[in-house]
């Protein structure tokens, strides 16, 4: 074997070796229909897509725009491609799902000045009601999760995706934005669960 091919076998599998367990599946999945890498990926991902499509909706839609999510990683497998982040892909397909049932049944609008507009005083007040009904109801647990519910939706996101473990880059990539877009849209949901809690 000559030096060029023996370094070129050594930089791939230097490249298989950092690809992620879930990429490489995605990769069985994508180059041969190998089901059991579907469903490993489903196995490993499954529940951390329905928890993030939940927080920008209700357990419902969530469950439904899951299924349509991994019905498109099905029909799109061909577009994955090594060096991608399954995740940020999946989460990706999720969002874009998401967005555009919202869309058909008119129920957002997805538009740049969301994240600027919003009242924090309507804010606080929506979010007193539901922490105040929820820690009447013995909820307290959740205090933070119903906080977390009332934040502007591109907010709400973004810190939601943060909270998945993806960098600021990836959730730029997710979400079509720009990174210090979406360091400002996490930042002010910060702020806004600080006071919110602040005020309890």
């Amino acid at each position: 074997m000559s030096i060029g091919a023996s370094l070129q076998n050594l930089f791939q599998g230097k490249r298989e070796k950092a690809l992620g367990v879930s990429e490489r599946l995605m990769l069985q999945y994508s180059a041969k229909g190998d089901e059991a890498s579907l469903a490993a990926l489903f196995d490993l991902h499954s529940h951390k897509l329905f928890y993030f499509l939940k927080v920008l909706s209700d357990s419902t839609v969530a469950e439904d725009m899951c299924q349509r999510t991994w019905v498109k990683v099905i029909e799109n497998r061909h577009l994955f491609k090594s060096g991608d982040n399954f995740q940020a892909w999946l989460f990706t397909i999720g969002r874009r799902t998401l967005i555009d049932e919202f869309r058909k049944n008119a129920k957002l609008e997805y538009n740049n000045e969301a994240v600027e507009s919003f009242s924090l005083s309507e804010l606080l007040k929506n979010a007193q009601f539901s922490v105040e009904d929820d820690v009447a109801k013995g909820i307290e647990k959740d205090v933070f999760k119903a906080c977390i519910q009332q934040l502007p939706y591109k907010q709400k996101e973004a810190l939601s995706l943060q909270f998945e473990g993806f960098s600021l880059v990836e959730i730029a990539t997710i979400c079509s934005a720009e990174k210090e877009t979406i360091k400002t849209r996490i930042r002010y949901a910060k702020d806004s669960l600080k006071t919110m809690l602040e005020k309890l």
